[in-house]
């Protein structure tokens, strides 16, 4: 008799031997196999940053070195108040992102991106929040590696990824059940993305219309100071993509011997004038591993004849989430929506709202298992010959000790301001 982790590897090679090998490629990777070099012969040499060109002996071909440099940078400060107002938690900080790459034709290019964060302000008055101010070294950045990777292709029928890398596979915006590979989850709240990737090896075989990716995870090859053996610590990810009625369609796939083996079919596509997308996860209970199911549904849609006006939805469901309310101990091991069972997101954007240099958007966030919530407003301001600013307020409420209350209190305040620097 198979055991559930034969029968979940039969159901993955039979749901991956049933699919036409159709494809797209992974979403919006500006640093995608390819891009660099398709930007570069339609616009110069370089598009963020500095760019350049080297080429080779007299009288050979020109074969152009290509250099990009650039990244992101948030600068932020804000304060968190308690209901009642008795008592504040102040910050203040620099975080982002800065990167290089320098390809060259017939090899291949590198590819390196360091986080920063640096602390400018940190102050509590009257409550204790220091859960939500750990105490750290102002102005003393912090550096990581979130990426550094070389990629090649072979006479662009295959590419080939080697390194440490973030992984984009799902269309999810906020949830993302299928984002299997990635140590951390997207924020879809910040404004930059500061998560690190794995090591490992992708590849890319783009098939007409259709892509195939297969990424092998060296990350559990090393556990401390001891290195396991390939069978022990590799892991498998393998991503097909197709249309099908005018509708994207993947099927993704994870597991090793030290990791859970996890199933994933995701669409997104057009429905009745909005944008439509979906994502559904399994992971089958076998050996101390127990099973649960994963779900997201999103919609959006630009409204008016101008198109100024902007809505999205998304839902999200987890058979392993629960009511966490009192427990706050549990919930602060947890990562941040993912607590709960069911959850709901909205939004409503208006570009040039009142003036053609501000854009408004509204925002809930709602924990439906213990009915906690967080309303936000952004007001954008990008003025004439003016640093751009985006002013934040959020409330939070729905109970003391609930998911968006348990930190700060229940009717808690916070007021931001920040701008993002991109170069």
């Amino acid at each position: 008799m198979l055991e559930p982790r034969g029968i979940a590897s039969l159901a993955l090679a039979a749901a991956i031997a049933c699919l036409p090998l159709a494809a797209q490629a992974e979403g919006d990777d500006p640093f995608a196999p390819g891009a660099f070099d398709s930007a570069v012969s339609s616009g110069g040499s370089g598009a963020a940053g500095a760019g350049g060109m080297a080429p080779t002996a007299p009288g050979s071909a020109v074969a152009r070195t290509e250099y990009l440099l650039g990244g992101s940078a948030l600068v932020q400060a804000g304060a968190t108040l308690p209901q009642g107002l008795g008592g504040y938690a102040a910050t203040s900080f620099a975080a982002g992102k800065a990167f290089a790459k320098v390809s060259v034709p017939d090899y291949g290019s590198l590819y390196i991106a360091y986080n920063f964060y640096i602390p400018f302000l940190e102050a509590l008055g009257g409550p204790d929040y220091a859960a939500l101010v750990p105490p750290l070294a102002l102005g003393t950045p912090t550096w990581t590696v979130a990426e550094a990777h070389y990629s090649f292709d072979i006479s662009k029928r295959l590419f080939v990824r080697l390194g440490k890398q973030l992984i984009s596979w799902g269309p999810s915006l906020v949830w993302n059940p299928v984002d299997f590979i990635n140590p951390q989850k997207a924020d879809a709240f910040s404004s930059v993305d500061l998560r690190a990737g794995k090591p490992g090896l992708r590849l890319h075989a783009p098939l007409g219309s259709a892509n195939v990716f297969a990424f092998l995870d060296f990350s559990g090859l090393v556990s401390g100071s001891s290195v396991n053996s390939l069978g022990e610590g590799l892991g498998y990810g393998l991503r097909l993509d197709t249309t099908l009625g005018g509708f994207e369609l993947g099927l993704t796939g994870y597991g090793g011997a030290s990791s859970q083996a996890k199933l994933g079919l995701d669409f997104s596509g057009y429905l009745l004038g909005f944008t439509a997308y979906g994502d559904l996860a399994w992971a089958p209970g076998y050996d101390s591993y127990e099973q649960s199911l994963k779900a997201g549904l999103g919609l959006s849609r630009t409204l008016g004849e101008l198109k100024r006006l902007s809505l999205s939805a998304e839902a999200y469901w987890q058979s392993d989430g629960k009511d966490l309310t009192g427990d706050s101990t549990t919930m602060a091991t947890k990562p941040s929506l993912y607590m709960g069972a069911y959850y709901a997101y909205a939004a409503l954007e208006a570009k040039e709202f009142l003036s053609p240099d501000l854009t408004s958007k509204v925002s809930v966030l709602a924990n439906l298992s213990d009915y906690s919530w967080r309303l936000r407003l952004d007001e954008s301001l990008a003025l004439p010959r003016a640093v751009p600013l985006t002013l934040s307020l959020s409330y939070s409420g729905g109970g003391a000790a609930k998911e968006f209350t348990y930190q700060a209190g229940d009717g808690n305040l916070s007021l931001g301001i920040r701008t993002l620097i991109s170069f």
